[in-house]
């Protein structure tokens, strides 16, 4: 009777992965990744609309979305267009936002042009090239020292990623007292010498995150929660370019909805699963680590896995466990039930997203990371995906929760 029944239940774990449909998935991604959805930075209306279209669909499933807001102190966000014209010298051309010079994360305020040549010393009304960045106190440091000679602003040195875009940064350290532009290091160096006038109106401003979270009873009402988790903001786009934000972190959102359906359309789990999409993540995981706290004050502590970036497979998927003491046993074994029975190699890798809020509260976490194309770029764009990594991403979650919630 025993084997009977671990063979029923084998049955209906590979039964709940087989269902999960990626073309349904992609779906959701597509409608994620639109021009209207901004980039999904919170603060901005696209964001808001990413919102609703989430709660319309766990709701399609007969959940009950509940949304949990929480105080966002401050986002980066660009005003305008930003411009960098140099004259003279070796450049002598107006460079092109994005893919030869962007905004800095600890720049001052700018609130109009600033002009000035460009030097490796500079002095009274001069910018200063900066080809080796310091880092942390020294910088704040160098910016003050500079502030006291009269430069009027700083230019460092950033390095195009593989898309060739320079990385948007949407968080950092406190800002300096000078602005600051970042610029690809070879043009650097070709401006030393010219005359740079630049604006980059990057503001400051506060703003309201809001978590997105639902439940599916289990059929023991004392039973401790599975929750699964992916953050649905992005990095927002520019005012001339749009960041779709595909694969961070569209795709894990869109695996999760996914997930959703099938959970939904299935017997009950004897434990309770509780998904919650969460906010913020871009910008100092603020959305999980609201909701760890409001967890860990209601006296529930769950099981978490966390899903970052599902589009792209590159032959096997990174899993970052916490907290290291003690070891989150039961969820490695699920983990590597779940990969052994589907084939896939499972690695321990950085995961660095919400599952370390979790992990932090003293909660068992795992980070699942699959991959993405590109990161924090405009070509993170659904064109991108690889449904196979998405349909690996559900499948892997939806046997792992299976373990869980019958095993322990």
């Amino acid at each position: 009777m025993k084997d009977t029944a671990q063979g029923q239940e084998r049955v209906a774990v590979r039964s709940a992965a087989d269902a999960f449909d990626a073309d349904r998935a992609l779906t959701t991604l597509r409608a994620l990744c639109t021009p209207d959805m901004q980039g999904r930075a919170p603060g901005t209306p696209g964001h808001d609309l990413a919102r609703r279209l989430l709660v319309a669909e766990l709701t399609s499933y007969g959940l009950t979305p509940v949304l949990d807001s929480f105080a966002i102190r401050e986002v980066m966000r660009l005003a305008g267009r930003p411009t960098l014209r140099a004259e003279g010298g070796r450049l002598g051309r107006e460079l092109v936002h994005r893919a030869e010079f962007a905004e800095h994360p600890r720049s001052g305020p700018m609130p109009g042009p600033v002009t000035g040549t460009v030097s490796e010393d500079a002095g009274p009304g001069e910018w200063a090239a900066l080809p080796t960045v310091p880092q942390g106190n020294a910088f704040a440091e160098l910016a003050d020292t500079l502030t006291a000679r009269g430069a009027v602003g700083i230019l460092t040195a950033q390095n195009a990623d593989a898309s060739g875009f320079l990385t948007k940064r949407v968080q950092g350290p406190a800002p300096v007292g000078l602005p600051v532009v970042a610029v690809r290091p070879d043009l650097l160096a070709d401006a030393v010498g010219s005359v740079v006038t630049a604006h980059v109106p990057l503001v400051r401003v506060p703003a309201t995150g809001t978590n997105i979270v639902a439940t599916l009873p289990g059929s023991d009402p004392e039973a401790k929660p599975i929750l699964l988790t992916a953050h649905y903001d992005g990095v927002g786009s520019d005012p001339e370019r749009h960041f779709p934000c595909a694969g961070d972190n569209a795709s894990g959102t869109a695996v999760m909805c996914e997930v959703a359906r099938v959970l939904t359309s299935s017997a009950p789990l004897p434990r309770p699963v509780v998904l919650a999409l969460v906010d913020a993540e871009e910008i100092g995981t603020l959305g999980s680590g609201h909701h760890a706290r409001t967890l860990r004050e209601a006296g529930v502590e769950p099981d978490a896995l966390n899903l970052d970036m599902a589009g792209k497979f590159n032959g096997k998927i990174a899993i970052e466990l916490g907290p290291a003491d003690p070891a989150p046993r039961h969820v490695i074994a699920a983990l590597d039930s779940a990969g052994r029975r589907l084939g896939i190699q499972l690695y321990a890798g950085m995961v660095s997203s919400d599952n370390r809020r979790y992990a932090s509260a003293g909660f068992p976490a795992a980070g699942i990371g699959v991959g993405a194309a590109h990161y924090h770029s405009p070509l993170d764009s659904p064109e991108r995906i690889d449904p196979d990594a998405l349909g690996k991403a559900g499948r892997l979650v939806l046997e792992t929760i299976h373990h869980l919630a019958t095993q322990n």
